[in-house]
């Protein structure tokens, strides 16, 4: 009884309409053709082209045409020659399958030779469709004929089909910013397939979306992986933009060598380990001088085997290129630190930003920015690069948003949908997307 109180009944999905329509379109041509054919082959190849992404939609299409056509010509090879031969396949079985299994070889090894791998297999399923099934017909062209036009016609359906959509206005004036945790849903911090398959969709459709963070731009490519970040991310705290595509920081708000100087002499002389986040060469480099173990060698064990972090030690004073001072330990000794940092000379130049993310009970850790690198600052930037309008934000609310929404999960990836393409009729133009 369990079991059934636990069972969740969404409602379908737009692939799920998508392959019903998609499956009466083909019934329609098939009537439409006066029955010939065979519907199963034209449904099967349009159910095939359902795919979430315009791109693997076009691609899967692509496979089922040059597939069809590879196992079509070996497919006629093999009939017409036992035909035209005298060989009779009913009466020896048994060398019949021998040559079938020599063919299938033989249509592998044509897709390989043009290179062509990815169709394969489509290739030797049509060659045994047509050798195995017909090679005994009266006049094999018509079964041949028509297998390779009800493939057409199912590609051509399921790509018109899925590229059907109500008649939406697309606001690419509005960027939308999302924290990392509106995007994941649920205690186990993971995005559910609905949010990265819409999520994707929206952003091949010209919707503007990022996120932003306190991590560096690593950790957003190990938790996001899969999302197609084609915009430039905001992350350490505003410190740095950086186009995930590309890897390239666009902008880091440095301390600059005087600052980074003093506040490295202040923390030397408290005798504190620390990270030292660099950027030089457009590449980020986490740099320190001693580990002790605790809160700071954990933290190091836990990142280091991400590909996208690189930890360097050195015993060189680091000054120059710096974005931040990274300080882990107790929570009680990480304030006192902070507090004691702040009371400086330099403090009005630096800000300090706590976090207690991947780090156990009990531990905290502080961040040394420059004063000039704030969230607010880098979203202002990131606006007017893009050129747009309106920022809404999902997640801690920014001063510097035009509107602040708490939706996560699926239920922003909606909203980001409600908004960035509403139904209009003044959108008619969007109704074919391919």
């Amino acid at each position: 009884m369990n079991i059934i109180h636990n069972i969740h009944l969404p409602f379908p999905g737009q692939r799920i309409l998508r392959s019903m329509l998609a499956v009466w379109a083909c019934l329609a041509v098939y009537y439409a053709r006066g029955g010939n054919g065979i519907l199963f082959f034209s449904v099967v190849a349009a159910l095939q082209c359902i795919q979430p992404y315009t791109e693997n939609m076009l691609t899967m299409g692509k496979k089922r045409i040059i597939g069809t056509i590879v196992g079509t010509i070996w497919g006629s090879l093999v009939i017409y020659l036992e035909l035209f031969s005298g060989f009779n396949p009913t009466g020896e079985e048994f060398l019949h399958f021998m040559l079938l299994g020599a063919c299938v070889g033989a249509v592998l090894y044509t897709a390989v030779v043009l290179r062509i791998q990815e169709s394969a297999y489509f290739s030797a399923v049509v060659f045994l469709s047509i050798a195995m099934n017909h090679v005994t017909d009266v006049n094999p062209s018509i079964y041949i004929t028509n297998r390779a036009m009800d493939t057409v016609i199912g590609v051509a359906v399921g790509i018109f089909v899925n590229s059907l959509h109500l008649p939406r206005l697309r606001m690419k004036d509005i960027m939308f910013i999302s924290g990392i945790d509106p995007v994941l849903s649920g205690k186990t911090r993971s995005m559910s397939p609905y949010t990265k398959v819409e999520l994707n969709r929206l952003i091949e459709d010209g919707a503007k979306f990022t996120v932003i963070t306190k991590q560096t731009p690593a950790m957003i490519r190990d938790v996001l992986d899969g999302v197609k970040l084609k915009y430039p991310v905001i992350a350490m705290d505003g410190a740095v933009m950086v186009d995930m595509e590309t890897r390239a920081f666009i902008y880091a708000e440095k301390m600059g060598d005087v600052l980074g100087r003093e506040v490295a002499a202040y923390i030397r002389s408290k005798d504190a380990c620390c990270f030292i986040n660099t950027i030089e060469d457009n590449l980020l480099v986490t740099l320190y001088r001693r580990m002790d173990d605790g809160p700071m060698k954990k933290l190091f064990m836990n990142r280091r085997g991400s590909l996208y972090r690189n930890y360097v030690h050195t015993e060189h004073v680091v000054y120059e290129d710096i974005v931040n001072f990274v300080i882990v330990g107790e929570e009680a000794a990480v304030r006192v630190f902070a507090e004691e940092l702040m009371a400086q000379p330099f403090a009005g130049r630096i800000r300090v930003d706590f976090d207690t993310f991947g780090c156990d009970e009990g531990e905290m850790i502080v961040r040394v920015y420059s004063a000039q690198a704030t969230r607010e600052r880098m979203i202002g930037r990131l606006k007017r690069e893009l050129g747009v309008e309106k920022i809404i934000k999902f997640g801690i609310p920014e001063s510097c948003a035009d509107e602040n929404l708490s939706n996560s999960g699926d239920s922003m990836v909606k909203e980001i949908k409600r908004r960035f393409e509403p139904v209009d009729l003044r959108g008619w133009k969007n109704v074919v997307n391919i």
